[in-house]
């Protein structure tokens, strides 16, 4: 059957038709109006050094478009935007200073940056969150248009002995088929008895590891039961992976960046580029060698005072003790005639089900504290080791990785960032755009100049409608099956199902050498591990199914969204309309 609906049809029909069986036709606007919505984009848009990045869809806010250190802003940034604050209380990573400073915002720092202003759109926390089992940022303080990158409950993954309590759960539930990457962890005093009848049966290597600290502090390798931690503080012993991939006899681990853009829906992404981290002596089993961290550690921090240790000023070729990712895949291919690309994949599925493991916990702690959706992210450094077999394993996850500006990591680092902060798409501060709204869209020639330039609380608002509630009421039940929502959620979105799917679209909409791996066409098999998926999570399942294919379809699906944001449809929040007031 084919079903066709013109630029009439009211906007109940046209929402109908979301799902794609192969046999529906869609036509949609008029020309001049499609026209209208590219004209919008392509003047400015499509110059990836304008200060503004617009939004796919309309009455949708613009994002501040973050450039690369280095490049400047043509037409140059308003003196208005430079009021912009991102704000560091606790420190900054140097690379992300950096980006800051040269796109011409203000960085306070310190005790200043902890003053609440209305100019502030982000706020980059450094607190180690991971000291305690407990979140020690105020986040229902945070104000609606600030991002954080932070979410609250963490520690539930930064912390390395509450990875393993989550880890072992999933284990337990799911079978270690999907949950056997992590090492085997003892977590002292309470499972002391247990792991010493396992090195007494045993006499392989273990490794100490304090659970919240990072760098390589405190890790050691052990083979005695009289060396096993007796202090009443908890400390974590993994079992050692004594067979790992060697190149040039040394071992090497892989630091990879992870992000979370948010926690429901769940969306994940990957970089595809990262820092390869080599030991700096000969790999070796000798017990005698055990005390030997230029032979184990891989960790930067431990290396770089061997004498042996050299830096690579040349990304790109195999030379010194850190390669960039993708040198590492080079090398795979023509030194190895290695196919990397499984192991990849396989990596990929290890981020995905390692974040998953804190799900539960973080989506908790994050209904309890926060309101708006626009709120928080995350980005982790992944540590990740390979083992003769090419399987990889998780070694742990920091919750603050280090941001070197050193050759490699600058190369690698800087376009990652920039690239992020595009991806998160931050939203001029309200204050600034109602005051300044003429002088900016004249400095910038904006073509729609009446179009409000900033945050709009409304699409980021938890509220729902009655329409909204009770299609959610429908399709959150444990029990459903997939089969059961895949083809009847997307019928008649809501306006909330609209606001989740265009967040999901523009973010997407900035990817380079980031990858989203969840959700995506094909990862419906991780759903199975939370617990249960949301509403949101389904939503995306079966948008992504329907529409996540190709570029083509892809295209198709965000038409359906212009059409229904076009008509406001996305700001409704409540049966009274859209917010207004103070609590817009």
């Amino acid at each position: 059957s084919v079903q066709v609906y013109s630029a009439q049809s009211s906007t109940r029909e046209r929402r109908k038709v979301v799902i794609n069986t192969g046999t529906a036709v869609v036509v949609r606007i008029p020309a001049a109006m499609e026209t209208q919505v590219m004209e919008k984009n392509e003047n400015n848009y499509l110059n990836n050094k304008f200060p503004l990045r617009y939004s796919l869809f309309p009455q949708v806010p613009p994002y501040i478009r973050i450039l690369l250190p280095g490049q400047e802003y043509d037409p140059p940034l308003p003196q208005e935007l430079k009021q912009i604050t991102w704000a560091a209380p606790s420190g900054i990573s140097p690379i992300v200073e950096e980006c800051v400073k040269e796109a011409g915002f203000v960085l306070t720092q310190g005790q200043t940056a902890n003053k609440e202003s209305p100019y502030t759109c982000c706020v980059w926390e450094t607190l180690p969150i991971t000291e305690k089992g407990k979140d020690e940022i105020n986040f229902a303080a945070l104000n609606a248009e600030v991002k954080i990158n932070q979410f609250p409950g963490l520690f539930v993954i930064g912390r390395k002995d509450r990875l393993w309590t989550c880890y072992e759960k999933m284990m337990k539930t799911f079978g270690t088929e999907s949950f056997g990457f992590l090492p085997r962890t003892f977590i002292v005093p309470e499972d002391k008895e247990e792991l010493v009848k396992v090195m007494k049966d045993s006499d392989k290597a273990m490794i100490v590891k304090p659970p919240n600290w990072y760098c390589g502090i405190g890790i050691k390798l052990i083979n005695k039961i009289g060396d096993i931690p007796s202090k009443k503080n908890k400390m974590c012993v993994q079992e050692y992976i004594d067979n790992p991939f060697l190149i040039n006899g040394l071992k090497f681990d892989l630091r990879l960046y992870v992000l979370l853009t948010s926690i429901d829906p769940v969306k994940i992404y990957l970089y595809e580029e990262g820092l390869v981290r080599f030991a700096t002596a000969q790999y070796s089993n000798d017990p005698a060698e055990i005390g030997n961290n230029f032979i184990h550690l891989t960790n930067y921090s431990v290396n770089k005072s061997s004498s042996q240790f050299v830096f690579n000023e040349s990304p790109g070729e195999y030379e010194g003790h850190k390669w960039n990712l993708k040198t590492l895949w080079k090398y795979f291919e023509e030194e190895l005639g290695i196919d990397w690309k499984p192991v990849w994949e396989k990596t990929k599925d290890v981020c995905v089900k390692t974040v998953l493991c804190g799900h539960e916990q973080i989506k908790k702690e994050f209904e309890r504290t926060l309101k708006s959706e626009y709120s928080c992210y995350k980005l982790f450094g992944f540590d990740i080791f390979f083992d003769e077999n090419l399987k990889p394993w998780l070694l742990e996850v920091n919750n603050i990785p280090s941001l070197h500006i050193n050759t490699i990591d600058s190369y690698v680092n800087r376009p990652m960032v920039a690239e992020m902060f595009n991806i998160l798409g931050f939203h001029i501060p309200k204050v600034i755009a109602t005051k300044h709204q003429k002088n900016i869209a004249e400095k910038l020639n904006l073509k729609h100049p009446q179009q409000h330039l900033g945050h709009d609380k409304t699409l980021y608002s938890r509220l729902r409608t009655r329409e909204d509630a009770a299609k959610c009421s429908q399709f959150s039940s444990d029990k459903l099956s997939r089969e059961d929502y895949l083809d009847r959620i997307l019928t008649d979105l809501s306006p909330a199902d609209t606001r989740t799917i265009i967040r999901a679209e523009d973010e997407l909409s900035q990817t380079q050498d980031w990858t989203r791996i969840f959700p995506t066409a094909d990862s419906h098999h991780n759903l199975q591990f939370l617990s249960p998926p949301s509403y949101s999570d389904r939503l995306l399942d079966a948008w992504e199914t329907s529409w996540g294919s190709g570029q083509e379809m892809r295209r198709k699906g965000r038409n359906i969204l212009i059409d229904l944001c076009r008509e406001g449809h996305h700001l409704k929040v409540c049966d009274g309309g859209e917010l207004s007031g103070e609590d817009k």
